[in-house]
């Protein structure tokens, strides 16, 4: 008589998984965290509460691991990171405002959109860049409302640096041309409009326009720097609304704050000096290969 190959206790474990329904998964998951929660109401233990949606989020992930299941990792990661923020705001107390711990909430909630990407490594190889997204969007939400004085161009200042930031990044590892330019393009839009009419922005509105466009200009700039790293012929044509902005810029701001002009235009000029000769730098370095 032939016996069964005997299992591991790692393979019972994903067999186990395996045969579980969704409908059975929820469920476990919900009784949990209903029993956490009603523990917390009878023995007043705020903390059980608090950690319901980490040990959930902790649930759902380990069996989208264990069974490679897209939608358990999903949910899982989302609920883990938020479980974390409200942790971390509850954990705060006091000492914070109700804006600055929301921040924190938000912080967690993109960590949780992190961790889909992380996760995506370990099972498929690869990254999942969708993620990286909500990600910096909620990552820079957060970040303005907890460190900063939450204002409008703080917000702008911080979600559009995030995005621009992700999205060249993403563009580099992929080689996507069409990543790369909104990507530099947000990277000078967001510093742009906080710089000009935020908290460092001063002088008249011709002034504060100027400073807006010359940095937008400096997006522009950066097209063709970064383009060198997906494609060896020189990428010239950003150079052209580039260029004008700046132009049209400088003479904004000449018009609207004459005596710190040569300091302004001397400063963004050094910057542009950088890039290119970053860009020359890879030139070469595209030359050696």
């Amino acid at each position: 008589m032939k016996h069964a190959p005997k299992t591991s206790p790692a393979q019972d474990m994903n067999g186990f998984f395996q045969r579980l329904k969704w409908q059975q998964i929820l469920g476990l998951v919900l009784c949990m965290a209903g029993g956490m929660i009603l523990v917390d109401q009878i023995l007043h233990v705020p903390w059980l509460s608090v950690f319901a949606p980490v040990l959930s989020g902790l649930l759902l992930m380990g069996v989208g691991l264990r069974t490679q299941g897209r939608g358990y990792v999903i949910a899982g990661s989302i609920i883990l990171g938020a479980g974390f923020g409200a942790a971390a705001a509850y954990a705060v107390g006091e000492t914070m405002s109700i804006l600055q711990r929301l921040g924190l909430a938000a912080i967690g909630l993109a960590s949780g959109f992190g961790l889909i990407s992380a996760a995506g490594i370990i099972l498929y190889r690869g990254l999942v860049w969708w993620p990286l997204i909500p990600l910096a969007a909620v990552g820079g939400l957060g970040f303005a409302m907890t460190f900063t004085h939450s204002t409008f161009f703080d917000y702008v200042l911080y979600i559009l640096t995030g995005l621009g930031l992700v999205f060249l990044a993403i563009g580099i590892f992929k080689r996507l041309i069409g990543l790369i330019i909104p990507g530099c393009l947000l990277i000078g839009i967001g510093p742009g409009v906080a710089f000009a009419w935020g908290h460092a922005g001063a002088g008249s509105a011709l002034s504060q326009t100027g400073v807006m466009l010359v940095w937008f200009a400096l997006g522009w700039g950066l097209i063709t720097l970064f383009s060198r790293v997906v494609i060896d012929q020189f990428v010239w044509w950003p150079l052209i609304p580039g260029g004008i902005l700046a132009m049209v810029g400088w003479g904004l701001y000449i018009g609207g704050s004459p005596d710190n002009a040569a300091s302004f235009i001397g400063n963004t000029g050094s910057i542009a000096m950088i890039i290119f000769g970053v860009y020359l730098l890879l030139m070469r370095r595209g030359i050696r290969r």
